[in-house]
Protein backbone atom coordinates (compact mmCIF):
# COMPACT_ATOMS: atom_id res chain seq x y z
CA UNK A 1 0.00 0.00 0.00
CA UNK A 2 1.12 3.56 -0.63
CA UNK A 3 2.67 5.01 2.52
CA UNK A 4 0.71 7.88 4.10
CA UNK A 5 2.16 11.29 3.40
CA UNK A 6 1.69 14.56 5.23
CA UNK A 7 0.73 17.29 2.78
CA UNK A 8 0.88 20.96 3.62
CA UNK A 9 0.63 24.12 1.57
CA UNK A 10 3.01 27.06 1.43
CA UNK A 11 1.87 30.66 2.04
CA UNK A 12 2.19 31.36 -1.69
CA UNK A 13 0.06 28.33 -2.52
CA UNK A 14 -2.52 29.39 0.04
CA UNK A 15 -2.96 32.70 -1.79
CA UNK A 16 -3.94 31.28 -5.17
CA UNK A 17 -5.97 28.48 -3.59
CA UNK A 18 -7.91 31.18 -1.77
CA UNK A 19 -8.86 32.60 -5.15
CA UNK A 20 -10.27 29.23 -6.18
CA UNK A 21 -12.25 28.96 -2.95
CA UNK A 22 -14.46 31.87 -3.94
CA UNK A 23 -15.38 30.42 -7.35
CA UNK A 24 -19.18 29.90 -7.35
CA UNK A 25 -19.00 26.56 -9.16
CA UNK A 26 -16.27 24.96 -7.11
CA UNK A 27 -15.54 23.49 -3.69
CA UNK A 28 -11.96 23.24 -2.52
CA UNK A 29 -10.60 21.00 0.22
CA UNK A 30 -7.08 21.35 1.60
CA UNK A 31 -5.51 19.07 4.24
CA UNK A 32 -6.85 21.21 7.10
CA UNK A 33 -10.44 21.12 5.81
CA UNK A 34 -13.17 18.77 6.94
CA UNK A 35 -14.02 16.64 3.94
CA UNK A 36 -10.47 16.47 2.57
CA UNK A 37 -10.04 12.80 3.50
CA UNK A 38 -13.43 11.91 2.06
CA UNK A 39 -12.85 13.60 -1.28
CA UNK A 40 -9.26 12.37 -1.74
CA UNK A 41 -10.16 8.70 -1.23
CA UNK A 42 -10.35 6.45 -4.27
CA UNK A 43 -12.08 3.10 -4.73
CA UNK A 44 -8.82 1.19 -4.53
CA UNK A 45 -7.76 1.76 -0.93
CA UNK A 46 -4.29 0.42 -1.70
CA UNK A 47 -3.60 3.81 -3.29
CA UNK A 48 -3.56 6.93 -1.11
CA UNK A 49 -3.78 10.37 -2.64
CA UNK A 50 -2.34 13.26 -0.61
CA UNK A 51 -2.93 16.23 -2.91
CA UNK A 52 -2.23 19.88 -2.20
CA UNK A 53 -5.97 20.31 -2.60
CA UNK A 54 -9.03 18.48 -3.88
CA UNK A 55 -11.11 20.55 -6.28
CA UNK A 56 -14.74 19.52 -6.73
CA UNK A 57 -16.37 21.49 -9.57
CA UNK A 58 -20.10 21.64 -10.22
CA UNK A 59 -19.81 23.00 -13.78
CA UNK A 60 -17.50 23.04 -16.76
CA UNK A 61 -16.63 26.60 -15.74
CA UNK A 62 -15.35 25.27 -12.44
CA UNK A 63 -13.17 22.76 -14.28
CA UNK A 64 -11.73 25.50 -16.49
CA UNK A 65 -10.92 27.64 -13.42
CA UNK A 66 -8.98 24.79 -11.80
CA UNK A 67 -7.07 23.95 -14.98
CA UNK A 68 -6.08 27.57 -15.56
CA UNK A 69 -4.98 28.06 -11.95
CA UNK A 70 -2.91 24.87 -11.93
CA UNK A 71 -1.21 25.82 -15.19
CA UNK A 72 -0.40 29.35 -14.03
CA UNK A 73 1.13 28.14 -10.78
CA UNK A 74 2.95 25.07 -12.11
CA UNK A 75 1.00 22.47 -10.16
CA UNK A 76 0.10 19.20 -11.87
CA UNK A 77 -3.49 17.98 -12.18
CA UNK A 78 -4.77 14.47 -11.41
CA UNK A 79 -8.27 13.58 -12.59
CA UNK A 80 -10.71 11.39 -10.70
CA UNK A 81 -13.97 10.87 -12.58
CA UNK A 82 -15.87 9.39 -9.65
CA UNK A 83 -14.64 6.49 -7.53
CA UNK A 84 -11.62 5.15 -9.41
CA UNK A 85 -8.67 7.48 -9.45
CA UNK A 86 -5.49 8.35 -11.35
CA UNK A 87 -2.88 5.81 -12.38
CA UNK A 88 -0.26 7.65 -10.30
CA UNK A 89 -0.92 8.77 -6.73
CA UNK A 90 -1.94 12.43 -6.57
CA UNK A 91 0.65 13.89 -4.21
CA UNK A 92 1.87 17.51 -4.49
CA UNK A 93 -0.87 17.97 -7.09
CA UNK A 94 -4.44 19.14 -7.34
CA UNK A 95 -6.87 16.24 -7.42
CA UNK A 96 -9.76 17.22 -9.68
CA UNK A 97 -12.74 15.16 -8.50
CA UNK A 98 -15.61 15.28 -11.00
CA UNK A 99 -18.19 13.47 -8.87
CA UNK A 100 -20.55 16.47 -8.79
CA UNK A 101 -20.61 16.74 -12.57
CA UNK A 102 -23.27 14.06 -12.64
CA UNK A 103 -26.02 15.23 -15.01
CA UNK A 104 -27.49 12.64 -17.41
CA UNK A 105 -29.93 13.43 -20.21
CA UNK A 106 -31.56 10.93 -22.53
CA UNK A 107 -33.05 11.38 -25.98
CA UNK A 108 -35.25 8.28 -26.35
CA UNK A 109 -36.11 8.96 -29.98
CA UNK A 110 -32.48 9.23 -31.06
CA UNK A 111 -31.46 6.52 -28.59
CA UNK A 112 -28.67 8.66 -27.20
CA UNK A 113 -27.62 10.02 -23.83
CA UNK A 114 -25.39 12.89 -22.75
CA UNK A 115 -23.45 11.97 -19.61
CA UNK A 116 -21.45 14.41 -17.51
CA UNK A 117 -17.87 13.56 -16.58
CA UNK A 118 -18.53 12.37 -13.02
CA UNK A 119 -21.82 10.51 -13.49
CA UNK A 120 -21.79 6.85 -12.56
CA UNK A 121 -23.42 4.21 -14.69
CA UNK A 122 -26.16 3.80 -12.08
CA UNK A 123 -27.31 7.36 -12.79
CA UNK A 124 -27.38 6.50 -16.49
CA UNK A 125 -29.40 3.33 -15.88
CA UNK A 126 -31.89 5.27 -13.77
CA UNK A 127 -32.60 7.60 -16.70
CA UNK A 128 -32.45 5.32 -19.74
CA UNK A 129 -33.93 1.98 -18.64
CA UNK A 130 -37.49 3.37 -18.23
CA UNK A 131 -37.34 3.86 -22.00
CA UNK A 132 -36.33 0.25 -22.65
CA UNK A 133 -32.80 1.36 -23.53
CA UNK A 134 -29.39 0.24 -22.29
CA UNK A 135 -25.87 1.67 -22.21
CA UNK A 136 -22.77 -0.49 -22.57
CA UNK A 137 -21.65 -0.48 -18.94
CA UNK A 138 -19.37 -3.06 -17.37
CA UNK A 139 -19.70 -5.36 -14.39
CA UNK A 140 -20.84 -2.67 -11.94
CA UNK A 141 -22.89 0.53 -12.20
CA UNK A 142 -20.84 2.07 -9.38
CA UNK A 143 -18.06 3.48 -11.58
CA UNK A 144 -17.80 6.62 -13.68
CA UNK A 145 -19.30 6.15 -17.12
CA UNK A 146 -16.72 8.45 -18.72
CA UNK A 147 -13.70 7.00 -16.91
CA UNK A 148 -14.73 3.46 -17.81
CA UNK A 149 -15.28 4.40 -21.45
CA UNK A 150 -11.91 6.14 -21.84
CA UNK A 151 -10.29 2.74 -21.15
CA UNK A 152 -12.44 0.96 -23.74
CA UNK A 153 -15.13 -0.70 -21.64
CA UNK A 154 -15.96 -4.39 -22.08
CA UNK A 155 -19.27 -5.35 -20.49
CA UNK A 156 -21.93 -8.02 -20.71
CA UNK A 157 -23.13 -6.85 -24.14
CA UNK A 158 -19.66 -6.58 -25.69
CA UNK A 159 -19.95 -9.45 -28.15
CA UNK A 160 -23.27 -8.06 -29.37
CA UNK A 161 -22.49 -4.31 -29.52
CA UNK A 162 -18.75 -3.84 -28.91
CA UNK A 163 -16.97 -1.74 -26.31
CA UNK A 164 -18.41 1.26 -24.53
CA UNK A 165 -15.91 3.38 -26.46
CA UNK A 166 -17.38 2.10 -29.72
CA UNK A 167 -20.70 3.73 -28.82
CA UNK A 168 -19.37 7.23 -28.19
CA UNK A 169 -20.72 9.92 -30.51
CA UNK A 170 -18.95 12.94 -28.99
CA UNK A 171 -16.82 14.12 -26.09
CA UNK A 172 -16.43 17.51 -24.45
CA UNK A 173 -12.89 18.13 -23.21
CA UNK A 174 -11.08 20.93 -21.39
CA UNK A 175 -7.48 21.24 -22.59
CA UNK A 176 -4.41 22.25 -20.58
CA UNK A 177 -4.96 25.79 -21.90
CA UNK A 178 -8.47 25.85 -20.44
CA UNK A 179 -10.13 25.63 -23.86
CA UNK A 180 -13.36 23.62 -24.17
CA UNK A 181 -13.32 21.39 -27.24
CA UNK A 182 -16.07 19.37 -28.85
CA UNK A 183 -14.56 16.10 -30.02
CA UNK A 184 -16.29 14.02 -32.72
CA UNK A 185 -15.30 12.04 -35.81
CA UNK A 186 -15.46 15.35 -37.72
CA UNK A 187 -14.18 17.81 -35.09
CA UNK A 188 -10.78 17.09 -33.53
CA UNK A 189 -10.86 13.66 -35.12
CA UNK A 190 -7.39 12.59 -33.89
CA UNK A 191 -8.43 13.33 -30.32
CA UNK A 192 -11.66 11.39 -30.86
CA UNK A 193 -9.56 8.41 -31.94
CA UNK A 194 -7.30 8.72 -28.88
CA UNK A 195 -9.96 9.14 -26.21
CA UNK A 196 -11.67 5.90 -27.20
CA UNK A 197 -9.40 3.46 -25.42
CA UNK A 198 -6.39 5.59 -24.41
CA UNK A 199 -7.87 8.76 -22.96
CA UNK A 200 -7.43 8.27 -19.23
CA UNK A 201 -6.10 11.37 -17.54
CA UNK A 202 -3.32 12.61 -19.81
CA UNK A 203 -4.84 14.63 -22.66
CA UNK A 204 -7.34 16.84 -20.84
CA UNK A 205 -10.45 16.73 -18.69
CA UNK A 206 -13.44 15.01 -20.29
CA UNK A 207 -16.41 16.88 -18.87
CA UNK A 208 -19.12 15.02 -20.83
CA UNK A 209 -19.76 12.46 -23.53
CA UNK A 210 -22.65 11.57 -25.79
CA UNK A 211 -23.26 7.87 -26.38
CA UNK A 212 -25.48 5.60 -28.42
CA UNK A 213 -28.02 3.48 -26.50
CA UNK A 214 -29.43 0.06 -27.40
CA UNK A 215 -32.93 -1.45 -27.30
CA UNK A 216 -32.32 -3.84 -24.41
CA UNK A 217 -34.82 -3.94 -21.56
CA UNK A 218 -33.99 -7.42 -20.32
CA UNK A 219 -31.31 -10.08 -20.69
CA UNK A 220 -31.17 -13.75 -19.83
CA UNK A 221 -28.28 -13.77 -17.41
CA UNK A 222 -26.79 -14.88 -14.13
CA UNK A 223 -24.31 -17.40 -12.74
CA UNK A 224 -24.01 -21.14 -12.25
CA UNK A 225 -22.00 -22.10 -9.15
CA UNK A 226 -19.98 -25.30 -9.31
CA UNK A 227 -17.66 -26.56 -6.54
CA UNK A 228 -14.05 -25.40 -6.82
CA UNK A 229 -13.03 -29.04 -7.12
CA UNK A 230 -14.65 -29.04 -10.57
CA UNK A 231 -12.66 -26.04 -11.81
CA UNK A 232 -10.61 -27.94 -14.39
CA UNK A 233 -13.65 -29.65 -15.90
CA UNK A 234 -15.74 -26.49 -15.99
CA UNK A 235 -13.00 -24.39 -17.59
CA UNK A 236 -12.30 -27.00 -20.25
CA UNK A 237 -16.00 -27.36 -21.01
CA UNK A 238 -16.41 -23.55 -21.22
CA UNK A 239 -13.40 -23.33 -23.58
CA UNK A 240 -14.93 -25.92 -25.90
CA UNK A 241 -18.42 -24.34 -25.67
CA UNK A 242 -17.72 -20.69 -26.48
CA UNK A 243 -16.85 -21.21 -30.19
CA UNK A 244 -20.38 -22.59 -30.66
CA UNK A 245 -22.39 -19.77 -29.07
CA UNK A 246 -23.96 -16.78 -30.85
CA UNK A 247 -22.73 -13.20 -30.52
CA UNK A 248 -25.83 -12.44 -28.47
CA UNK A 249 -24.12 -14.20 -25.55
CA UNK A 250 -21.18 -12.75 -23.63
CA UNK A 251 -20.04 -15.23 -21.00
CA UNK A 252 -17.23 -15.84 -18.53
CA UNK A 253 -15.84 -18.61 -16.38
CA UNK A 254 -14.74 -17.29 -13.01
CA UNK A 255 -12.76 -18.80 -10.16
CA UNK A 256 -13.82 -17.08 -6.93
CA UNK A 257 -12.58 -17.16 -3.35
CA UNK A 258 -15.41 -15.29 -1.68
CA UNK A 259 -13.97 -12.99 1.01
CA UNK A 260 -15.40 -12.75 4.50
CA UNK A 261 -17.06 -9.37 3.93
CA UNK A 262 -20.46 -8.06 4.97
CA UNK A 263 -21.60 -7.42 1.40
CA UNK A 264 -21.00 -11.10 0.52
CA UNK A 265 -24.01 -13.36 1.24
CA UNK A 266 -23.37 -15.16 4.51
CA UNK A 267 -23.59 -18.63 2.95
CA UNK A 268 -20.80 -17.73 0.48
CA UNK A 269 -18.31 -16.10 2.85
CA UNK A 270 -15.05 -18.00 2.81
CA UNK A 271 -16.29 -20.42 0.13
CA UNK A 272 -14.61 -21.22 -3.20
CA UNK A 273 -16.49 -21.79 -6.46
CA UNK A 274 -16.07 -21.88 -10.20
CA UNK A 275 -18.84 -19.87 -11.88
CA UNK A 276 -20.22 -19.83 -15.40
CA UNK A 277 -21.80 -16.44 -15.83
CA UNK A 278 -22.88 -14.01 -18.48
CA UNK A 279 -25.74 -12.36 -20.32
CA UNK A 280 -27.71 -13.36 -23.41
CA UNK A 281 -29.51 -10.69 -25.43
CA UNK A 282 -32.40 -12.69 -26.79
CA UNK A 283 -35.58 -14.59 -25.93
CA UNK A 284 -35.65 -16.49 -22.65
CA UNK A 285 -36.37 -19.79 -24.38
CA UNK A 286 -33.23 -19.41 -26.53
CA UNK A 287 -31.20 -18.59 -23.43
CA UNK A 288 -32.50 -21.68 -21.71
CA UNK A 289 -31.46 -23.80 -24.69
CA UNK A 290 -27.94 -22.38 -24.45
CA UNK A 291 -27.75 -23.10 -20.72
CA UNK A 292 -28.97 -26.66 -21.21
CA UNK A 293 -25.37 -27.38 -22.22
CA UNK A 294 -24.53 -26.96 -18.54
CA UNK A 295 -27.66 -27.96 -16.70
CA UNK A 296 -27.90 -31.30 -18.50
CA UNK A 297 -24.21 -31.98 -17.83
CA UNK A 298 -23.96 -31.30 -14.10
CA UNK A 299 -26.45 -29.75 -11.72
CA UNK A 300 -24.79 -26.66 -10.19
CA UNK A 301 -24.88 -25.96 -6.46
CA UNK A 302 -26.58 -22.65 -7.27
CA UNK A 303 -28.37 -21.66 -10.49
CA UNK A 304 -29.07 -17.92 -10.83
CA UNK A 305 -29.55 -17.73 -14.62
CA UNK A 306 -32.89 -16.34 -15.66
CA UNK A 307 -34.67 -13.28 -17.09
CA UNK A 308 -33.01 -10.18 -15.66
CA UNK A 309 -34.14 -6.55 -16.11
CA UNK A 310 -31.22 -4.60 -17.50
CA UNK A 311 -31.13 -2.20 -14.58
CA UNK A 312 -30.15 -5.21 -12.42
CA UNK A 313 -27.24 -6.24 -14.66
CA UNK A 314 -24.81 -5.79 -11.72
CA UNK A 315 -26.27 -8.93 -10.13
CA UNK A 316 -24.28 -11.01 -12.60
CA UNK A 317 -20.83 -9.96 -11.38
CA UNK A 318 -21.74 -9.01 -7.80
CA UNK A 319 -18.75 -6.68 -7.44
CA UNK A 320 -17.98 -5.26 -3.96
CA UNK A 321 -20.30 -2.52 -2.77
CA UNK A 322 -17.67 -0.69 -0.71
CA UNK A 323 -14.08 0.39 -1.52
CA UNK A 324 -11.38 -2.21 -0.87
CA UNK A 325 -7.59 -2.32 -1.26
CA UNK A 326 -6.67 -4.51 -4.21
CA UNK A 327 -4.11 -5.33 -6.87
CA UNK A 328 -4.96 -6.68 -10.28
CA UNK A 329 -4.27 -6.96 -13.96
CA UNK A 330 -5.98 -7.66 -17.28
CA UNK A 331 -4.31 -9.83 -19.94
CA UNK A 332 -5.47 -10.96 -23.37
CA UNK A 333 -5.30 -14.60 -24.44
CA UNK A 334 -5.22 -15.97 -27.96
CA UNK A 335 -6.11 -19.47 -26.78
CA UNK A 336 -6.79 -21.42 -23.60
CA UNK A 337 -4.69 -24.55 -23.31
CA UNK A 338 -4.81 -27.19 -20.59
CA UNK A 339 -1.51 -25.96 -19.13
CA UNK A 340 -2.96 -22.48 -18.73
CA UNK A 341 -6.05 -23.89 -17.07
CA UNK A 342 -3.86 -25.88 -14.67
CA UNK A 343 -1.82 -22.78 -13.81
CA UNK A 344 -4.86 -20.58 -13.18
CA UNK A 345 -6.63 -23.19 -11.05
CA UNK A 346 -3.59 -23.93 -8.88
CA UNK A 347 -2.79 -20.23 -8.61
CA UNK A 348 -6.31 -19.30 -7.51
CA UNK A 349 -7.09 -22.38 -5.41
CA UNK A 350 -3.66 -23.30 -3.95
CA UNK A 351 -3.77 -26.61 -2.04
CA UNK A 352 -1.03 -25.72 0.47
CA UNK A 353 -1.74 -22.15 1.61
CA UNK A 354 -4.51 -19.53 1.86
CA UNK A 355 -5.47 -18.02 -1.51
CA UNK A 356 -4.10 -14.65 -2.57
CA UNK A 357 -6.57 -14.04 -5.41
CA UNK A 358 -10.25 -13.36 -4.82
CA UNK A 359 -11.10 -13.67 -8.51
CA UNK A 360 -9.70 -15.10 -11.72
CA UNK A 361 -12.04 -14.47 -14.62
CA UNK A 362 -11.86 -15.51 -18.27
CA UNK A 363 -14.31 -13.55 -20.43
CA UNK A 364 -15.22 -14.49 -23.98
CA UNK A 365 -14.28 -11.80 -26.54
CA UNK A 366 -14.84 -11.72 -30.31
CA UNK A 367 -18.03 -10.76 -32.12
CA UNK A 368 -18.71 -7.04 -32.35
CA UNK A 369 -15.78 -6.41 -30.01
CA UNK A 370 -13.43 -7.86 -32.63
CA UNK A 371 -14.98 -5.98 -35.55
CA UNK A 372 -14.97 -2.54 -33.97
CA UNK A 373 -16.69 0.30 -35.83
CA UNK A 374 -16.19 2.32 -38.99
CA UNK A 375 -14.48 4.97 -36.84
CA UNK A 376 -11.04 3.66 -35.78
CA UNK A 377 -10.14 3.88 -32.10
CA UNK A 378 -6.96 3.60 -30.03
CA UNK A 379 -8.39 0.60 -28.14
CA UNK A 380 -6.34 -2.46 -29.06
CA UNK A 381 -6.20 -6.27 -28.83
CA UNK A 382 -9.51 -6.78 -30.61
CA UNK A 383 -8.28 -9.99 -32.21
CA UNK A 384 -7.77 -11.72 -28.85
CA UNK A 385 -10.10 -14.59 -27.99
CA UNK A 386 -10.37 -14.22 -24.21
CA UNK A 387 -9.80 -11.55 -21.57
CA UNK A 388 -8.21 -12.65 -18.29
CA UNK A 389 -8.65 -10.66 -15.08
CA UNK A 390 -6.69 -11.43 -11.91
CA UNK A 391 -7.63 -9.63 -8.66
CA UNK A 392 -6.34 -9.94 -5.11
CA UNK A 393 -7.32 -8.01 -1.98
CA UNK A 394 -4.28 -6.35 -0.39
CA UNK A 395 -4.64 -5.20 3.20
CA UNK A 396 -0.91 -4.62 3.77
CA UNK A 397 2.24 -3.75 1.81
CA UNK A 398 3.32 -7.40 2.06
CA UNK A 399 -0.03 -8.41 0.55
CA UNK A 400 0.64 -6.13 -2.41
CA UNK A 401 4.06 -7.70 -2.93
CA UNK A 402 2.64 -11.22 -2.64
CA UNK A 403 -0.17 -10.63 -5.14
CA UNK A 404 2.19 -8.94 -7.60
CA UNK A 405 4.60 -11.87 -7.29
CA UNK A 406 1.78 -14.36 -7.92
CA UNK A 407 0.56 -12.40 -10.96
CA UNK A 408 4.12 -12.32 -12.30
CA UNK A 409 4.44 -16.07 -11.77
CA UNK A 410 1.11 -16.85 -13.42
CA UNK A 411 1.91 -14.57 -16.36
CA UNK A 412 5.11 -16.50 -16.97
CA UNK A 413 3.38 -19.88 -16.66
CA UNK A 414 0.62 -19.04 -19.14
CA UNK A 415 2.84 -17.09 -21.55
CA UNK A 416 2.27 -19.47 -24.51
CA UNK A 417 -1.42 -18.53 -24.57
CA UNK A 418 -0.95 -14.78 -23.99
CA UNK A 419 -1.00 -12.28 -26.85
CA UNK A 420 1.20 -9.79 -24.97
CA UNK A 421 -1.65 -7.29 -24.71
CA UNK A 422 -3.16 -5.60 -21.66
CA UNK A 423 -6.70 -4.42 -20.96
CA UNK A 424 -5.90 -1.08 -19.35
CA UNK A 425 -9.14 -0.80 -17.35
CA UNK A 426 -8.12 -3.83 -15.29
CA UNK A 427 -4.44 -2.98 -14.82
CA UNK A 428 -3.38 -1.10 -11.68
CA UNK A 429 -0.68 1.47 -10.94
CA UNK A 430 2.54 1.76 -12.90
CA UNK A 431 1.74 -1.17 -15.18
CA UNK A 432 -1.30 0.73 -16.45
CA UNK A 433 0.40 4.10 -16.57
CA UNK A 434 3.35 2.88 -18.60
CA UNK A 435 1.61 0.05 -20.45
CA UNK A 436 -0.12 2.16 -23.08
CA UNK A 437 1.52 0.38 -26.01
CA UNK A 438 0.26 -2.99 -24.75
CA UNK A 439 -3.33 -1.77 -24.49
CA UNK A 440 -3.68 0.02 -27.81
CA UNK A 441 -3.47 -0.60 -31.55
CA UNK A 442 -0.05 -0.84 -33.25
CA UNK A 443 1.49 2.59 -33.73
CA UNK A 444 -0.81 4.20 -31.17
CA UNK A 445 1.95 5.19 -28.75
CA UNK A 446 3.63 7.46 -31.30
CA UNK A 447 0.32 9.06 -32.30
CA UNK A 448 -0.62 9.60 -28.66
CA UNK A 449 2.79 11.10 -27.88
CA UNK A 450 2.39 13.58 -30.75
CA UNK A 451 -1.08 14.51 -29.57
CA UNK A 452 0.16 14.94 -25.99
CA UNK A 453 2.96 17.21 -27.18
CA UNK A 454 0.42 19.34 -29.04
CA UNK A 455 -2.24 19.57 -26.35
CA UNK A 456 -0.20 19.41 -23.14
CA UNK A 457 3.47 20.12 -23.87
CA UNK A 458 4.21 21.00 -20.22
CA UNK A 459 2.67 17.72 -18.99
CA UNK A 460 0.12 19.38 -16.71
CA UNK A 461 -1.90 16.15 -16.74
CA UNK A 462 0.86 13.79 -15.62
CA UNK A 463 -1.03 11.37 -13.38
CA UNK A 464 -2.83 9.42 -16.10
CA UNK A 465 -1.47 7.27 -18.90
CA UNK A 466 2.13 8.12 -19.77
CA UNK A 467 3.11 8.68 -23.40
CA UNK A 468 6.04 11.00 -22.69
CA UNK A 469 8.68 8.26 -22.75
CA UNK A 470 10.03 9.02 -19.29
CA UNK A 471 8.62 7.86 -15.93
CA UNK A 472 7.77 10.43 -13.29
CA UNK A 473 9.81 10.46 -10.12
CA UNK A 474 6.89 9.06 -8.09
CA UNK A 475 6.29 6.01 -10.28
Amino acid sequence: MTAPTTTSTSPATDVWLADLRVHPDLELFTPDDAGYDTWRTTWNLAVEHHPVAVAVPTSTGGVVAVVEAARRHGVSLAIQSAGHGPARAACDAILLNLARLADVRVDPERRTARIAGGAKWQAVLDVVTPHGLAPLLGSTPDVSAVGYTLGGGLGWLARKYGTSADSVLAFELVTAEGELLRVTPDENAELFWALRGAGAGHLGVVTAMEIRLYPVAEVYGGSLYYPATMAHEVMQRWRDWIPTVPEDLTSAVTLVNFPDLEDVPEELRGAAYVLVRGAFKGPTEDGERLLAHWREWRQPDVDEWGPLPFDRIAEISQDPLEPVPYEGTGLWLGSLGDDTIDALVSGTFPPDRPPLLVQTELRHAGGALARGTSQPAAFGNRDAAILLELVGVTETASDVAAVRSLIHDLTARIAPDLTGGHYLNYVEGGDRRHGVARGTVPGAYERLAALKALLDPDDLFNHGLDVTGHPSRED
